[in-house]
């Protein structure tokens, strides 16, 4: 069973992994890019690979912990990474706009 992180701890851990590894505005606008473009990617090794060696593991790591305390991006259980931000998703948006009302 997956234990789910408290808001507040992952606001703290985020925070200390960025001040630990400070990513630049520029690393997390590429990240973001490839995600819009990709939508997702099976695991953190292939989005690595994605960016052809430009970027160290431990900033990837940093981004994609804060991009998931951003509710942009959603880890699933397998390890692979899914990007649920709707703005300028145009696939999900078509997606739940066909969607069912419950």
């Amino acid at each position: 069973m997956q234990k789910l992180i408290a808001k507040k701890k992952l606001e703290e851990f985020v925070h200390n992994l960025a001040e630990k590894n400070n990513p630049t505005l520029l690393s997390i606008m590429k990240i973001e890019s490839l995600f819009k473009k990709h939508i997702e990617f099976d695991s953190r090794s292939q989005l690595l690979r994605k960016l052809d060696g430009t970027m160290k593991s431990t900033i990837l790591n940093t981004i994609i912990a804060y991009l998931a305390y951003q509710n942009k991006i959603v880890i699933n259980n397998d390890g692979s990474l899914t990007w649920i931000d709707t703005q300028g998703n145009k696939k999900l948006n078509r997606e739940f706009a066909k969607a069912v009302p419950l």
